[in-house]
């Protein structure tokens, strides 16, 4: 199925949308999810990450007898939404999965990855796709305000490039307008601040990895980021926020989004 294209404004191509291609991403999933998060950003995928998503993937027993809809931005390769369906086997609530990119490489490594998954879950699950930049700032047509049960964002922030103020705020109250009352988001990003890095050596990997992918690659837009600013951006589009900082990673949990999203 050829995703929902929402087309960049100006014909304006964010760096992450043509770096990560088939080469790429054949090897993201050992060097960014397995080496740097663990080496670099000391917050390992497999033992954190992995296990937040699972959290609130899966729909709890209580849930009424309708369709679970997850959202999932920056697909990445599908990792995270693959290994959380794979706990779901033997789940009998049925759950549209959709994915929001960027990039439409992106977007057909993440399906087939996933749509591997729900084969084995027959017609319990879909998986839908959509070509969108989240700094653009209007919801896609394809989705709808109140849609979703769970909204995750792993690893994007830092990789949002925006030098407008209210830039990644917005994202956080698009977040809020597409969930559902009971709804909730969660996700990480790396911060910058020294605060958060390791000592010595370790310490100067770090501010390498930072420079080379803020600078170099150009996959990255968090110089500027700083963990007060993206906790302000989140109380003001949700009602209940929760932050822990594990590494260099920030974590965050919102809930009871406020339908109004960010002003500004």
């Amino acid at each position: 199925m050829t995703p929902h294209e929402n087309p960049p404004p100006n014909g304006r191509k964010p760096p992450t949308s043509t770096y990560y291609n088939a080469f790429t991403l054949s090897y993201y999933d050992i060097h960014v999810l397995g080496h740097n998060m663990t080496r670099i950003w000391r917050c390992p995928t497999k033992s954190v990450q992995l296990p937040l998503f699972q959290k609130y993937f899966s729909p709890p027993e209580h849930t009424e007898a309708r369709c679970w809809e997850h959202l999932d931005v920056g697909a990445g390769t599908g990792f995270f939404v693959a290994e959380a369906l794979k706990s779901c086997l033997g789940n009998r609530q049925s759950m549209r999965i959709t994915l929001m990119d960027n990039n439409l490489s992106t977007l057909k490594k993440a399906r087939r990855r996933i749509e591997g998954v729900v084969g084995r879950l027959g017609e319990l699950a879909t998986v839908e796709t959509v070509l969108h930049d989240v700094l653009d700032g209007d919801i896609p047509k394809s989705l709808g305000e109140g849609r979703y049960d769970v909204v995750t964002m792993f690893n994007l922030f830092h990789c949002l490039r925006t030098t407008a103020p209210e830039g990644k705020k917005g994202v956080f109250g698009m977040a809020a307008r597409l969930l559902r009352g009971d709804g909730v988001l969660v996700g990480c990003t790396i911060l910058p601040g020294r605060e958060y890095q390791a000592r010595g050596l370790a310490g100067v990997r770090v501010r390498y990895t930072l420079w080379l992918y803020n600078r170099v690659y150009k996959v990255f837009g968090n110089e500027g980021d700083t963990r007060a600013q993206l906790e302000e951006g989140l109380k003001a589009a949700f009602e209940e926020v929760e932050v822990e900082v594990v590494g260099s990673m920030m974590i965050f949990v919102a809930r009871g989004p406020k339908r109004l999203g960010v002003e500004g």
